[in-house]
């Protein structure tokens, strides 16, 4: 009898253990769901910039295509405060993922193959932060080099010259065209060059948040059809 006592007891622990178990699988199975639903929106609010970001190549075409001793500096100027002016970064929602690696609650999520479809999902995360951090490396790059060629003083409002730059248009409404540094030819072509290296890290980037887009929307489904939820 007491053996059976002491049976019943663990069975009756084991059970219990389990149940807690399963209950917080479930929760953190809902919080990934949520993380991966604001994920997705948030990337696509980050995308719109994409569409900014291409307007470098008429930048890169314009000082390309004409005389560089003849350039409308107001033109480059308005290029420069459009189109070069910085790049939205996504940050994604990382707390449960962060909690299921860190602290060895990925033994809660029972079924295999959502635990691999996480373990893709980190990785696809990772990669796009690197690509993110030479997205910055290279437009400080880039912003150093400008500061050469760009007299920052034109992008700021000036009562004395009634300026008042509430927009990037105003740069072209200019009666008289903000001056350059320098006009020399390498340093104007190599801004150039530095503005197509950025597009393209830029290009890079948005393409992989694309790819991680069609995932973590096809594993939101994934998710909730393996765990039979609405």
């Amino acid at each position: 009898m007491l053996f059976l006592a002491v049976f019943c007891g663990f069975l009756a622990e084991y059970q219990l253990e389990h149940k807690i178990e399963k209950d917080r699988e479930k929760q953190y199975v809902l919080s990934m769901i949520k993380e991966l639903e604001a994920d997705t929106a948030q990337i696509n609010y980050t995308l719109i910039d994409s569409v900014r970001v291409h307007g470098i190549d008429s930048l890169v075409r314009y000082i390309n295509t004409h005389d560089l001793t003849n350039l409308d500096t107001r033109l480059l100027y308005y290029y420069k405060r459009k189109y070069l002016r910085g790049v939205r970064e996504m940050n994604f929602s990382k707390n449960t993922l962060s909690q299921l690696k860190n602290a060895g609650n990925m033994r809660l999520i029972r079924k295999r193959n959502v635990v691999d479809s996480l373990n893709k999902l980190d990785n696809r995360i990772s990669e796009i932060e690197k690509q993110m951090e030479l997205v910055y490396y290279h437009y400080q790059f880039h912003k150093l080099h400008e500061a050469e060629i760009f007299n920052e003083w034109y992008s700021y409002p000036d009562s004395a010259t009634n300026r008042n730059f509430r927009n990037e248009q105003e740069f072209l409404n200019q009666a008289v065209a903000p001056p350059l540094l320098t006009k020399e030819y390498q340093q104007l072509v190599k801004y150039a060059n530095l503005a197509s290296q950025w597009r393209g890290f830029i290009h890079n980037y948005h393409r992989k948040l694309i790819i991680n887009y069609k995932f973590s929307s096809e594993l939101i489904g994934f998710i909730k059809k393996e765990y039979h939820l609405k």
